[in-house]
């Protein structure tokens, strides 16, 4: 019976459809032992950043995520072509409003400054009689040092963050970060992932276990450092007297 039914399968007008159905059950039976040995059989999600907290802390830092990733590609933008668009009806207004709103992404600094800053400084008069005070401090035995000017031009990877544009604009607080990311991207100690986000210009994050939460890095804006919120020394804070004393006494 079993060479009467082969003899069958096997003649010439079933032979294709034979092997057609032959493929067609193996390919069925290889997808269902594929199915059958896939452990995760839900629905793909991929896998981006990750936030800590509560739902709506959650949305707000995707949101803001998705500002600095459109400020980073403003920002390439504007290094590259002097503008943030390459719309033909893109004007000055629109530049100036993204500008402004590119800005408004930077994070206040929690310090308060010192009230002593805002004091008026008085300065001590000249009260030596008969001596005409000097209006300058030239001294012809020492030799003339010209000092070096921030260079301008197109700015690339490597270069002073603090380069001027070529008509001699300062970058702004968005461009300088993008710039100063960019720059230590090849650094090893911020992370694999953080040197993903650098290397488009976006800054590093890191988890606090102290407050449970992802903090994100900042620049000093004044010298082009980068660092942790809290580690950025002010060079302008004055010492109160209270700490000189203590100081003295040990």
């Amino acid at each position: 019976m079993i060479g009467e039914f082969i003899d069958e399968i096997l003649s010439g007008d079933r032979v294709v459809f034979s092997f057609i159905s032959v493929w067609v059950i193996a390919g069925v039976v290889w997808i269902m032992l594929d199915w059958l040995g896939n452990t995760s059989r839900g629905r793909f999600v991929p896998k981006g950043d990750q936030y800590d907290g509560t739902r709506a802390e959650r949305l707000e830092a995707r949101r803001r995520q998705r500002a600095e990733d459109d400020a980073a590609v403003r920002s390439t933008l504007r290094d590259a072509y002097g503008t943030s668009s390459l719309r033909v009806t893109w004007t000055t207004a629109h530049e100036t409003v993204a500008i402004d709103a590119d800005n408004q992404l930077v994070r206040p600094d929690p310090r308060r400054p010192s009230a002593s800053l805002r004091e008026p400084v008085r300065l001590g008069t000249f009260s030596e009689s008969g001596v005409e005070p000097l209006l300058g401090t030239f001294d012809p035995d020492m030799p003339f040092v010209v000092e070096a000017t921030m260079p301008r031009g197109r700015w690339s990877v490597g270069a002073n963050p603090l380069m001027l544009s070529r008509s001699g604009k300062p970058p702004t607080a968005a461009t300088l970060r993008t710039r100063v990311w960019k720059n230590h991207a090849g650094d090893p100690m911020w992370g694999a992932a953080n040197q993903e986000r650098m290397r488009s210009g976006r800054p590093p994050h890191r988890h606090n276990p102290l407050t449970g939460k992802v903090e994100t890095a900042v620049v000093d804006l004044r010298t082009a450092r980068p660092g942790w919120k809290g580690e950025l020394l002010d060079p302008f804070t004055t010492v109160p007297d209270t700490a000189d004393a203590e100081a003295d006494s040990a």
